[in-house]
């Protein structure tokens, strides 16, 4: 009987091998010869997964055993089954917001780069007043491919673009407003000459505007939005251009050396119009700026060169 038993056995093993079949979520995904090899595998590759920004990995079930006598011609397949339970595995990335006054600016991966940009852009503004709350906020997400991942540089650029228009912004609610109209840049810089209503023995009668000394060529902005409705040589004026902001208010900019604004052309706040000259009734190269609300002058350094 033994005997019998014996060769019995010896006809399976012959016939047929152990092997563990593997099954996960009820879905058999092959056979291994060593239950404890794949184990140690899984841990390795899966759970101890590593990679930029992986902050954990997990199974939201681990395969199950059996083991079973199969035909030794049945092969072995660790590696499938291991790319079957990476396509189940959930990969936790973490990354990093850079926040502006509560507003996601940029994403980036480095934390301790975007500590450093945001406190260069801290450091850069620290005297302007402006409201300026930056932050940087850690994320986590299984879709890191659904984000737009910058580098530090790409996202340092958008975050200063940002700070620079909120100090412009602040800057232009502290520009002065006449008649409903906001005088948003500063034509050009430099000395002021001669006074609104001083009074000269090169003029006719008191002065109409302010003048202010700059090189020749130096680049005249217009102070405001607005039309250009003169653009030529008008006497004692010389090379006269003239804008048109709305609500009766008039800009003109006199002694030019050359006009680049032309009559019918709609200008905004800043454009340059015309350059600095000594052309008209002028001893030297200069810009007279004037102001006129109906027609009538206003001193410009109640607004300008105070």
């Amino acid at each position: 009987m033994a005997l019998a038993s014996g060769l019995i056995l010896a006809i399976i093993l012959f016939k047929y091998k152990p092997t563990y079949a593997v099954t996960l979520s009820g879905e058999e995904l092959g056979y291994v010869e060593d239950e404890t090899e794949l184990e140690d595998r899984i841990q390795q590759e899966i759970i101890g997964m590593e990679g930029e920004n992986i902050d954990f990995v997990s199974l939201d079930e681990m395969p199950s055993y059996e083991l079973k006598l199969v035909s030794r011609t049945q092969e072995t397949n660790e590696e499938e089954i291991m790319v079957a339970l990476k396509e189940n595995a959930r990969i936790m990335y973490k990354y990093y917001a850079i926040n502006l006054n509560n507003e996601t600016i940029g994403l980036v991966y480095n934390a301790e780069e975007a500590e450093q940009a945001v406190n260069e852009i801290k450091e850069k503004h620290k005297n302007d007043n402006i409201k300026l709350e930056l932050s940087i906020t850690q994320n986590y997400t299984e879709n890191i491919n659904d984000f737009s991942i910058e580098s530090i540089q790409v996202a340092e650029s958008k975050v200063e673009e940002k700070v620079t228009a909120l100090v412009e912004q602040d800057k232009m609610t502290k520009m002065p407003v006449i008649n409903g109209i906001r005088l948003a840049v500063t034509p050009i810089q430099g000395r002021v000459t001669s006074r609104y209503g001083a009074i000269s023995g090169i003029r006719s009668g008191a002065h109409t505007g302010t003048d202010i000394a700059a090189s020749k060529g130096t680049p005249i902005k217009v102070v405001a939005s607005g039309t250009v409705t003169f653009a030529e040589r008008n006497g004692s004026y010389g090379n006269l251009i003239k804008v048109s902001h709305g609500n009766g208010v008039e800009t003109w900019y006199a002694h030019c050396d050359k006009l680049y604004g032309t009559v019918g052309q709609e200008v905004n706040a800043g454009d340059v119009i015309a350059s600095v000259g000594s052309t008209g009734n002028s001893t030297g190269p200069h810009l007279h700026l004037e102001i006129r609300i109906d027609g009538k002058t206003i001193n410009p350094q109640k607004y300008f060169y105070k």
